[in-house]
């Protein structure tokens, strides 16, 4: 195991054990997403799913990103855990989450009929509703997040996370030329399935059509409890390997796929590494690199470009770039703070600073019209209010 896995492994298991800790040691249960039923035209039944909005939602004006979670009902609570850790370190920003529950597994995340396990034994029981991911798909886009988008402040950014047969919808959402998502984590996938189908369907695929998408793939190298039958496990990687390969001969962007394997987990513990790892490859140019060097219209211009423009300048590192030249040159500071308070205009904190840097040039106008507007966005900003009794 890799140094960078043991860690994130060890992290996990403690946030599992603080998530169970807390639980135990509190007598009044809590929840953290609300359960919401559609009833479905397309799939002609009644759907159940999990929406978890983030902690900041309902004190500003920000729109956020989705994360579209499969097998909810088994994965929300662990990978939402997962994911809050993430949006607090900032690796990952704060996001809507959707986990939808299952009704039939089979059927739901199947490109195809097909009667035949893994191991090529008969199926025919277990597989007979299967190949209805088509329809499946059509109903989380046209459906489900169309409720989701038309209710809640999004930005248009989505993602579509899933294991095993989940993963496999995951590759045929990616391929898919209706998809309206742009980030892909793969767990472990069942991309064996009828002969790698969803492999083959990307040999058709047209470059132009998937190359701004961002694709993780993660691979279980462990077989444990499965020492017989090895050749059937090593097939499966293999899909992921030539699905890997045939993306880069393509030329699809090597900055847009990643492979990792995962030689100490097997297809049962994969999951919560994978999300972690494949969370931080979706995001990783959400930072900008070398933004303390960078003009204004550069960091503008970055972050219109990238993530198809959903995502605005990070407000707390723009902040921190103000800061940095506030003492030594605050008219540069200014700059910053200015493109701040006209990303966020219901931020109270990016209206403090505009106001400290004002002060600190001898504009005392606008610093008490900036502390001001602080205060009255957070009257509960006591720097504010104490430099509006000091400027008046």
């Amino acid at each position: 195991m890799t140094q960078k896995n043991y860690k994130t492994k060890m992290l996990i298991v403690f946030l599992l054990f603080l998530q169970y800790t807390v639980v135990s040691q509190n007598a009044t249960s809590y929840s953290i997403g609300k359960t919401y039923k559609i009833k479905s035209k397309v799939l002609n039944e009644e759907r159940t799913y999990i929406l978890e909005l983030p902690s900041s939602y309902k004190t500003g004006e920000t729109k956020y990103p989705i994360l579209v979670l499969l097998d909810g009902e088994m994965s929300y609570h662990s990978h939402s855990g997962i994911l809050n850790h993430m949006t607090q370190g900032r690796q990952i920003p704060e996001m809507i989450i959707v986990a939808i529950t299952n009704v039939d597994r089979n059927r739901d995340y199947t490109p195809t009929k097909y009667l035949t396990n893994l191991n090529g034994s008969s199926a025919i029981e277990n597989h007979k509703t299967t190949g209805g991911s088509a329809k499946f798909l059509q109903f989380i886009e046209q459906e489900l997040l169309l409720i989701v988008e038309k209710k809640y402040r999004t930005n248009g950014f989505k993602t579509l996370v899933g294991i095993s047969h989940g993963g496999l919808l995951v590759g045929s959402a990616f391929l898919s030329k209706e998809t309206t998502f742009n980030g892909f984590v793969s767990m472990d996938p069942s991309f064996w399935w009828d002969n790698q189908h969803v492999v083959k369907q990307l040999e058709k695929t047209d470059l132009n059509q998937i190359k701004n998408k961002k694709f993780y793939l993660s691979t279980a190298d462990k077989f444990e409890n499965f020492d017989r039958i090895p050749h059937v496990f090593t097939a499966n990687i293999n899909s992921h390997e030539k699905f890997n390969t045939i993306l880069k001969n393509k030329g699809f962007s090597p900055s847009n796929i990643a492979l990792e394997y995962f030689k100490e987990e097997n297809h049962w513990t994969v999951a919560l590494m994978s999300l972690y790892h494949g969370m931080q490859f979706i995001y990783k140019g959400l930072k900008m690199k070398n933004m303390n060097s960078s003009s204004i219209d550069e960091i503008e211009l970055y972050y219109k470009n990238n993530y198809n423009g959903s995502f605005l300048p990070p407000e707390n590192d723009i902040n921190s770039l103000g800061y940095s030249f506030l003492i030594n040159n605050p008219k540069k500071a200014l700059t910053y703070f200015k493109l701040n308070v006209k990303n966020y205009p219901k931020s109270s904190n990016a209206f403090d600073s505009l106001g400290e840097v004002y002060f600190n040039l001898g504009d005392k106008v606008n610093a008490l019209m900036s502390y001001k507007t602080s205060f009255d966005l957070d009257p509960n900003n006591k720097n504010a209010l104490k430099m509006i009794e000091k400027l008046n």
